[in-house]
Parts: structure tokens; C-alpha cells; sequence
């Protein structure tokens, strides 16, 4: 892939602007999904009180294509695609793929870690992608991991920082009642979308069985005596 380089919070401001007429579909997505959990958590406890300490692990797991669902929301709005709550659900059929997926990325981060600390932050962020290309482009959950990582371990430290611009503004939507989540929650959701979009929609690439290192850069082959500078995503070029 080219280069690229993207504004932390050129991205977020195009994201705040994405928000209107969605806000409403992000909270009742959430409001939906905590609710799921909340049932499923009763019903554990109901049955089996035992599995009171793995209760957040068990959640995580039978939920996760919700919890990606809604990721997939925010990548929707920068497709300009129309959003609706049921689209949600709508990738239990990659369930063992994304259940793959998550085990491995969060044995890598853990090991990572234990290692020195530095390389566990390094692929929590660099993983990000990761589920939303298993579920979206029906990627191979290597690939995935792969392609996820090598794409942003290009703008790393801008992607570490974005994280860090998140958290705040999450955290400061919390703070008034928690009204700013309104805002904030779909803002955060958008973001990610956003550049979801201009990284991996606007590559020509076949996802389904090819390997991502086996992909041919015809640039490559010619002699160029200026480099190519890097793409500019957020603010958009003029």
C-alpha cells in the first residue's frame, strides 16, 4: 500500500460532521447491545453462578459479532451507506472467524505484553482493523491480522495518538451526565470508519484467498527519480 498520512483531528472533525441524522441509530445500537448482554448475564448467573469470575470474558465472546456490528456502523457512514439497527447482527455467519481472530490478537497483545510492555501497546493498536476486515472483507483471520498491522504500523504514532484523543472526548462526554456520549460515542465510532474507508475501500485488492504478501506493486518495476509523497486522507486534498 502508498503511503499515507492522515490529521488526527481533521479526521475527527469530519467524523463529528458525519453524526448528523445517525446519532440516534449509534445509541439505540449501544442501548440494544448492552442490553443483550445484560440478559445473557442474568441468565449465566441464573443457571450457573460458578462462572461469576469469567462473566466479562464469557460476554465479550458470545456478543462479539454485535460488538463488530457496530464497528461496522461507523465504517457504513463513510461509505454514505444508509444505517439501521438490525445491521448488527448481521455477521454471526463469520462468528468462528471473528472468534479466531479475537483469541489470537488478544493472546498476541497479552504476550506482547509480559514481553516489555512496549510491544503489547504496539499491536493493541496495530491490530485494530483487525475483526472489521474478517467480518467486512471476508478475510482469512491472518490476513487480516496481517494487513491490519502493516497498514497502521505506517502512521503508528498517529494512530496511538487518535486513540489517546478518543478516550478524552468519550471521557468528557461522560462528564455532563453522560449527555456528550450522544456526540462523542458516534463520533468515536465514525473516526475509525472514516479511515477504515480511504485505507482499505479505496485499495483494488482480491481479500477473499489471496495472500496479502504476495501482492504485486506495479510501481515497483519502473525507475522513479522523485519519491512519491505519502497520501494525505484527512484534511482531504484540495
Amino acid at each position: 500500500m502508498q503511503d499515507y498520512t492522515f490529521s488526527i483531528f481533521g479526521v475527527i472533525k469530519e467524523a463529528f460532521r458525519r453524526t448528523d441524522g445517525v446519532k440516534w441509530t449509534f445509541i439505540a445500537s449501544l442501548l440494544l447491545f448492552l442490553l443483550i448482554q445484560l440478559t445473557i448475564a442474568f441468565t449465566l448467573l441464573l443457571i450457573m453462578p460458578e462462572v461469576e469470575q469469567y462473566l466479562d470474558l464469557l460476554l465479550n465472546v458470545l456478543t462479539l459479532p454485535i460488538a463488530v456490528g457496530i464497528i461496522i456502523l461507523g465504517i457504513s457512514r463513510a461509505r454514505q451507506k444508509e444505517l439501521a439497527v438490525k445491521q448488527i447482527f448481521d455477521y454471526f455467519g463469520r462468528y468462528p472467524y471473528l472468534l479466531l481472530g479475537y483469541i489470537l490478537v488478544t493472546l498476541f497483545t497479552i504476550l506482547g505484553f509480559i514481553a516489555l510492555v512496549i510491544p503489547g501497546i504496539y499491536l493493541a493498536v496495530a491490530y485494530t482493523y483487525t475483526l472489521p476486515l474478517i467480518a467486512d472483507k471476508n478475510m482469512s483471520v491472518w490476513n487480516a491480522m496481517e494487513l491490519s498491522r502493516k497498514t497502521v504500523t505506517k502512521q503508528w504514532f498517529r494512530f496511538f495518538g487518535l486513540g489517546i484523543a478518543i478516550f478524552i472526548i468519550v471521557l468528557l462526554g461522560a462528564i455532563p451526565m453522560g449527555i456528550g456520549l450522544i456526540w462523542s460515542v458516534p463520533t468515536a465510532y465514525i473516526t475509525y470508519g472514516l479511515l477504515y474507508h480511504r485505507l482499505f475501500d479505496d485499495e483494488e485488492i482480491e481479500y477473499d484467498n489471496n495472500d496479502i504478501e504476495e501482492e504485486t506493486i506495479e510501481e515497483e518495476k519502473t525507475v522513479s527519480t522523485s519519491p512519491k509523497e505519502p497520501m494525505k486522507i484527512y484534511p482531504p486534498e484540495s
